[in-house]
């Protein structure tokens, strides 16, 4: 089920609004986010933006990575939920604000 998911998910990921309304459809069903949390925007920003850095070094692409680096150095948060959803073929990490009713953008990954 979670594969689905991840798969519409990635079908609407440049429309964020669409994004949070398929969030706010699924949020609250068991099982789906296999960890949600919440951290300081700053916190994230560096680990992230840390993260997109050695990607441009590695070569090693994460499909959103640079969106979501972006949006989050350019928000107004304090805080930024992250949602992950880990499927069989594909897993993504969803980064919101802490009640989802702003959906900064998704990074997805390969298994």
């Amino acid at each position: 089920m979670n594969d689905l998911i991840i798969f519409d998910l990635y079908n609407i990921r440049n429309y964020l609004d669409q994004v949070k309304s398929y969030v706010d459809n699924i949020k609250e069903k068991e099982g789906i986010f296999d960890f949600s949390f919440i951290k300081t925007r700053e916190h994230l920003y560096e680990i992230y933006n840390d993260r997109l850095d050695f990607s441009v070094y590695s070569g090693k692409y994460f499909e959103g990575l640079g969106e979501v680096v972006k949006r989050m150095k350019n928000s107004e948060l304090k805080n930024v939920r992250l949602s992950a959803i880990e499927g069989d073929m594909k897993s993504c990490s969803i980064f919101s604000s802490e009640d989802f009713s702003i959906i900064l953008g998704i990074i997805f990954y390969d298994n």
